[in-house]
């Protein structure tokens, strides 16, 4: 049976209020611990004064960053969006764990609201700050340090970061299935952080890397993400020109969203059979 377009309209909104209403409750707590919601936004400026530092110090951009151009904005698109895409992973099972630990889960589930949406959407402020975070990061970089942007295929950018946030994003969900499944976070979060600035090419080429650590660069999307963000914003590279790693980074949304759903159904169907969710 098919839904009128009304009431498909009309769950619609309701599904954008409640998201709404989560991303101001983030918003609310997170500003709540002032000191620590500034320090979010003057640490992303530090990062950017530090690269700007880096690049001044190594002088000539290293082999490898020619083709690209200067080694600041290599360093700022690089840190900057492998950072936020790096949240996908991470922010589901994080978030989670600290609502659970903080008893907010509970009283959220037994609303007219899906489990899945109820678990998963206190994590809406982060992905949202993370954006601002962002967006202030490139600003501070082209304005204040001359970040050369001036080629920059913005919609490219923009289609390569969506594709990247839809597979860690899965694999955010899958972390975030372990939590709700042992109410530990996921063991491998750890590695995340260690593989992102490593492995991705973040301060420099995947090329220079030995031969047999490639093999974990091009195993991780983030790899694909920021050699075609960089391509799209330092070369003007269009989507077809840097269809390799679109391909690529589709094959990975492929394979993770149906395992990110599948999990996620295990780990509530496992809380319902156990009556588990609110233990921790």
């Amino acid at each position: 049976m098919g839904f009128a377009p009304s009431s498909v309209a009309s769950r619609g909104a309701i599904i954008l209020n409640k998201l709404l209403a989560l991303i101001t409750r983030g918003f609310l707590d997170a500003s709540s611990y002032r000191l620590n919601f500034i320090g979010t936004y003057f640490g992303g400026v530090l990062y950017v004064v530090f690269y700007a530092l880096l690049a001044r110090f190594i002088g000539k951009p290293p082999a490898g960053v020619q083709a690209y151009g200067d080694y600041f904005t290599y360093l700022l698109i690089g840190s900057t969006f492998v950072r936020y895409l790096s949240l996908g992973m991470k922010h589901f099972s994080r978030e989670l764990e600290k609502q659970m630990v903080a008893g907010t889960i509970e009283p959220l589930v037994a609303t007219a609201t899906s489990p899945a949406f109820a678990l998963l959407g206190v994590s809406a402020w982060i992905l949202v700050e993370g954006v601002l975070v962002m967006l202030l990061e490139l600003a501070v970089g082209v304005f204040v340090f001359k970040a050369d942007l001036a080629r920059a295929n913005w919609p490219a950018a923009i289609a390569l970061a969506v594709l990247t946030l839809v597979a860690l994003n899965s694999w955010g969900v899958i972390s975030a299935a372990f939590v709700v499944v042992f109410k530990r976070a996921d063991p491998l979060n750890w590695f995340v952080d260690l593989t992102a600035f490593i492995f991705c090419g973040v301060y420099f080429p995947v090329t220079l890397l030995p031969i047999w650590l490639r093999v974990v660069s091009y195993a991780l999307p983030l790899t694909y993400a920021i050699e075609g963000l960089r391509g799209a914003l330092m070369q003007g590279r269009t989507l077809g020109e840097s269809g390799t790693h679109a391909l690529i980074l589709i094959a990975f949304d492929l394979l993770l969203i149906p395992t990110s759903i599948a999990a996620f159904r295990y780990a509530l169907a496992y809380t319902r059979r156990t009556g588990s969710l609110g233990h921790y």
